[in-house]
C-alpha cells in the first residue's frame, strides 16, 4: 500500500469511479503534477489542494475521440474545437488531415498545423497526416513519422480533388506497403467510388429529389466491397489497419474474419450511426448527410449488437463542424457532408449505452477512452485511469437530463445534428493532466494549454513534441 506522504495531491476527485476494468461506487482518483497517483477504492484522508466530490457520478477517465475534423471549414479551427471538446469531456482528439487549406501531406503543412495546435488547442491534440496520390507522397512517409504523425489516413473514395481525393488501388497498396514498415496505422474511409460515382449519375440524371437519396446513392455494398478490398490490401502488407465511421454491422463482420485469421485491425463507429437512422433525414434534410450515410433501423441495431459484443473498437465523434449554410442546398448532393459533434459525443453515448443498451459502464470508457489510446500509440498517457497516466478525467451525471441545442454549444458551427434531442447524462467536470478546464458551465482554458501528442513506442510516459 502507499505510504500518507505518497499520496499527497494537488487534486483529489471523490465519486462513483470507472477505469476500463473496475469501478469503486465511493472511490477516489487522487493527481499530481499532471499525474494520477492513486486510484482509491475508499477516499484517503491524505492532503490535497483541491477537492472534488462527484457524490454518485461517474468519475471517468477523460474521452480520446480519434477522429475529428478542426479544419474542414476555416471558420471552426482548432481553438473553437477543442473548446468544444472541453466542454464534452473529450481531453485527448486525434486532428483529421483534410483541411480548407489543403490535405497535410508534407512537413512543412505538418509543422505548420502543429504550430496552430500549440497556439490554439484547450485539450492535448495528436495530428494525422495523409499520402499525396500520383507516387510522390511516399517520400514524405518516413519524415512525416519523424514530426510526430500518428496515424497517416487514406480514402478510397474521391471526395474532392484538392481537400480530400481518393488514393487509387495500386497506390494504396504502395502507401500500405511503406506504412507498415512504420509501425504507425493506416486509417481509411472506405465507399467504392465507381459505384457511388454512377449511382449518383443515375439518380441525377433521374430527376429525382429528396434527402432519402444520398443513402440510395450509397447503399450498403458501397461500404462493405470497399472494406473487403482493404481488408485484403493490409493483410498483404502486414499494415496495422483502422477503419474510421463503419455503418455496416456487415462491415464488421467482415473485419471480424479478417482479425481471426491474425490482420491487424480496428473499427470504430459514429454516434449518428447509433442514434439516427436515414428515416430522420425526412426530418433534418441535408443537415443529417454523412458519408456513409444514414442507415436503416436494424443496421443501427446490428451495431449496437457488435459493440456490446466487444467487436467495434471504439467510438468517435467525425466532428465536422459545417456552417448551417453549407446544408441548405437544395439539392442533397449538392451540400457538404458531416456535422458537428465532438461536445455530444460522451453524453449522447452513456445515454445510450447505459440507459437504452444495458452496456457496463466499465465497457463504455473501454469504447470512448481506453481503446483508441491503444490503437493509436497514446496508452502510455491517456485512455484510462491508473496511476502515472495523465490526469484526464470526466465527472458524468448519468441521471441529469438536457436537450440538445446547438446554439448554445462551443463549437462555432452554432447547430447540432441531434438538435432537439432529450439526452440523459450531462458532463459535470472536464479535467486535463490535473487542471479542471470546464467546470459544467464555463470552459476555464486558454487557448495554447494543449499539448501536441506524438505516438509513444512503450509503457513509460513520453516527451511531447514541441
Amino acid at each position: 500500500m502507499f505510504a500518507p506522504e505518497a499520496l499527497d495531491a494537488d487534486l483529489s476527485v471523490t465519486g462513483h469511479v470507472v477505469t476500463s476494468q473496475e469501478e469503486f461506487p465511493g472511490g477516489e482518483v487522487r493527481v499530481r503534477d499532471g499525474r494520477v497517483i492513486a486510484v482509491l477504492d475508499v477516499p484517503s484522508d491524505a492532503p490535497s489542494a483541491e477537492r472534488i466530490d462527484a457524490g454518485g457520478a461517474y468519475v471517468l477517465p477523460g474521452v480520446v475521440d480519434p477522429h475529428v475534423h478542426c479544419l474542414s471549414h476555416g471558420g471552426e479551427g482548432i481553438e473553437a474545437a477543442t473548446r468544444s471538446a472541453a466542454a464534452g469531456g473529450v481531453t485527448t482528439l486525434l486532428e483529421m488531415p483534410f483541411d480548407e487549406a489543403g490535405p497535410v501531406w508534407s512537413v512543412d503543412a505538418f509543422r505548420g498545423k502543429r504550430r496552430a495546435v500549440q497556439q490554439e488547442a484547450h485539450v492535448d491534440v495528436g495530428m494525422y497526416a495523409t499520402v499525396k496520390p500520383g507516387g510522390s507522397g511516399l517520400a514524405e512517409i518516413p519524415a512525416l513519422v519523424a514530426e510526430g504523425a500518428t496515424c497517416f489516413k487514406l480514402s478510397t473514395f474521391h471526395t474532392h480533388p484538392e481537400r480530400f481525393p481518393r488514393t487509387p488501388d495500386g497506390e494504396l497498396l504502395d502507401a500500405f506497403d511503406e506504412i507498415a514498415r512504420t509501425g504507425l496505422r493506416v486509417c481509411v474511409h472506405a465507399e467504392n467510388d465507381e459505384i457511388v460515382q454512377r449511382k449518383l449519375s443515375q439518380l441525377r440524371a433521374s430527376g429525382g429529389s429528396g434527402p432519402l437519396l444520398h443513402g440510395a446513392s450509397r447503399p450498403p455494398v458501397t461500404e462493405t466491397a470497399a472494406v473487403a478490398a482493404v481488408l485484403e490490401f493490409a493483410r498483404a502488407t502486414g499494415v496495422r489497419l483502422h477503419f474510421c465511421h463503419i455503418s455496416t454491422p456487415h462491415a464488421v463482420d467482415l473485419v471480424q474474419w479478417h482479425r481471426r485469421a491474425g490482420t491487424s485491425v480496428t473499427t470504430e463507429v459514429c454516434p449518428h450511426y447509433l442514434a439516427l437512422t436515414e428515416q430522420d433525414m425526412v426530418r433534418g434534410d441535408a443537415r443529417l448527410k454523412y458519408n456513409p450515410p444514414l442507415r436503416a433501423a436494424q443496421e443501427s441495431d446490428g451495431l449496437w449488437q457488435r459493440i456490446r459484443a466487444g467487436e467495434i473498437d471504439m467510438i468517435a465523434s467525425d466532428h465536422a463542424p459545417w456552417p448551417p449554410e453549407y446544408k441548405q442546398r437544395d439539392h442533397v448532393f449538392d451540400n457538404a457532408s458531416g456535422g458537428p459533434g465532438v461536445e455530444t459525443l460522451l453524453p449522447l453515448m452513456a445515454d445510450r449505452a447505459l440507459h437504452d443498451h444495458r452496456m457496463d459502464p466499465r465497457a463504455l470508457v473501454r469504447s470512448v477512452s481506453t481503446r483508441a489510446a491503444r490503437a493509436f500509440g497514446l496508452d502510455d498517457r491517456k485512455g484510462d485511469l491508473r496511476p502515472g497516466l495523465d490526469g484526464d478525467l470526466v465527472v458524468l451525471d448519468p441521471e441529469a437530463a438536457w436537450t440538445v441545442d446547438g446554439t448554445r454549444l462551443r463549437s462555432n458551427a452554432g447547430w447540432s445534428p441531434f438538435d432537439g434531442m432529450r439526452i440523459r447524462g450531462r458532463v459535470r467536470l472536464t479535467v486535463s493532466r490535473g487542471e479542471v478546464i470546464w467546470d459544467g458551465t464555463s470552459v476555464l482554458s486558454t487557448p495554447g494549454r494543449g499539448r501536441f501528442l506524438a505516438p509513444g513506442t512503450g509503457s513509460a510516459p513520453t516527451k511531447e513534441r514541441g
